[in-house]
């Protein structure tokens, strides 16, 4: 009899665990948003939305930061609509991408870039998950992804304002 006890209690535990560890879903407004993909002497490359409140949002577009190899580094901002990132928020939330929050996978290997995408609400609720390898769970694939999409326009633009080099000959 004490043996079922035993494994009862064990089960409740693990359930117990299981549903306190699970992410809860954001509350509030979006205030900041980014992705960042890092390389090892390439530098880091990133994109933020800052929405404080009670201030106006910007994007920050920041290409070849710390690179050793290459063109000069970008360092941009651009006034944005609060409704230019309303979808953004809405794709977050219906794809729970708070789901990540805590995600951190390193794989040892050598090469590639480590990636990290980070989100904050005016509740104070913040989602982060980073990883560096290939056996990365899909969902925060499709959400660095995304996130990396729909700075696309701000991005082409930092680089058509700020055209590259060229090889020095």
């Amino acid at each position: 009899m004490k043996t079922c006890y035993k494994i009862l209690l064990i089960m409740a535990i693990g359930v117990f665990g299981l549903t306190a560890c699970q992410a809860k879903a954001p509350k509030g407004r979006l205030i900041y948003c980014s992705y960042s993909s890092s390389g090892f002497g390439l530098g880091k490359e990133y994109c933020e939305l800052i929405a404080d409140p009670g201030k106006e949002p910007v994007i920050r577009v920041v290409m070849r930061e710390g690179n050793r190899f290459g063109d000069p580094e970008i360092h941009e901002e651009y006034p944005v609509n609060p409704d230019d990132f309303q979808p953004l928020e809405e794709w977050l939330k219906s794809n729970k991408v708070h789901k990540l929050n805590g995600y951190n996978h390193e794989e040892p290997i050598s090469g590639g870039y480590a990636h990290r995408i980070c989100m904050e609400y005016d509740s104070g609720d913040k989602v982060e998950a980073r990883w560096y390898g290939s056996k990365i769970k899909d969902l925060a694939i499709r959400s660095y992804n995304y996130i990396e999409w729909f700075f696309k326009p701000w991005r082409e633009r930092a680089e058509q304002e700020n055209p590259a080099e060229g090889p020095n000959l």
